[in-house]
């Protein structure tokens, strides 16, 4: 079980939102904590996370500045929503860049400093996009579903070398994420993705709930954390797939016909 008294934690995605708020939440439990965000965005170093080496230095200056690394969390991420065929191809390449290829730039970074301390605590933010049918936001679904796949091959190797694998999947957070897809992500065809959330999973949760239970996942070292409704929608899609996919088409359906004329 990660002991968070003392340990030295690093977040990417840390400037605000749902990285702000574990940041937060794992301070109070008594971590040393170094937020990395781009450039003017409130993090403690810069990182652009679509960059490894970029990553891989904001990694090794929290080394330099603190001798280890016990906690490394990947949370840094936009969304893409809209029809599919109302996206361009740039849009499905920034969502895979920054949810998985900066989530895969992040552990690659931290886990070579983890398996030489012989300890350590991965933690991935996924998404119940990941887990459950998501119409109107493929892109962004896709790369959290790769996200939920890398933590899961990667736990059983990580525990190998004493090292603990978390991923993170909720549902709509209340960040701003959810209205305009986040710092250079992008909502095209007029598609309201809160509305169309809530509508889906129910009201969004507050940051400090998911950091709450991400905090709590760290310390009982959970595979993976469902903070909310996020649980019971997960199961319910495992029992019932056709009935999920009727679900999460009916509030499509629902978002398309509200959208505003074109």
């Amino acid at each position: 079980m990660t002991q968070l008294a003392g340990a030295v934690a690093l977040v990417t995605g840390g400037g605000g939102g749902i990285g702000g708020a574990i940041a937060k939440h794992l301070t109070a439990a008594g971590a040393v904590v170094v937020t990395a965000d781009l450039a003017g965005h409130g993090g403690d170093v810069a990182v652009d996370v679509t960059d490894p080496a970029s990553v891989t230095a904001a990694t090794d200056e929290v080394i330099r500045r603190h001798g280890r690394l016990d906690v490394a969390v990947a949370v840094a991420g936009v969304g893409v929503g809209g029809l599919v065929e109302d996206l361009e191809l740039d849009d499905w390449r920034r969502a895979i860049d920054v949810n998985l290829w900066g989530t895969v730039h992040t552990v690659r970074a931290a886990y070579p400093h983890m398996i030489s301390a012989g300890r350590g605590h991965l933690v991935i933010l996924g998404s119940l996009s990941g887990l459950v049918p998501t119409p109107l936001l493929v892109p962004y679904a896709t790369s959290k579903a790769a996200t939920v796949g890398l933590a899961a091959g990667l736990r059983p190797e990580a525990a190998r070398h004493g090292i603990e694998v978390t991923v993170v999947c909720p549902g709509p957070v209340d960040t701003v994420m959810l209205a305009t897809g986040g710092d250079e992500g992008v909502v095209r065809g007029g598609v309201d993705v809160r509305r169309y959330l809530e509508r889906a999973a129910g009201p969004a949760l507050h940051p400090d709930v998911v950091a709450k239970a991400t905090v709590r996942g760290i310390r009982r070292n959970r595979a993976m954390v469902t903070p909310g409704r996020a649980g019971i929608a997960w199961r319910a899609a495992r029992l019932s797939p056709g009935a999920a996919e009727r679900l999460t088409a009916r509030a499509m359906r629902a978002e398309l016909a509200e959208r505003p004329p074109s």
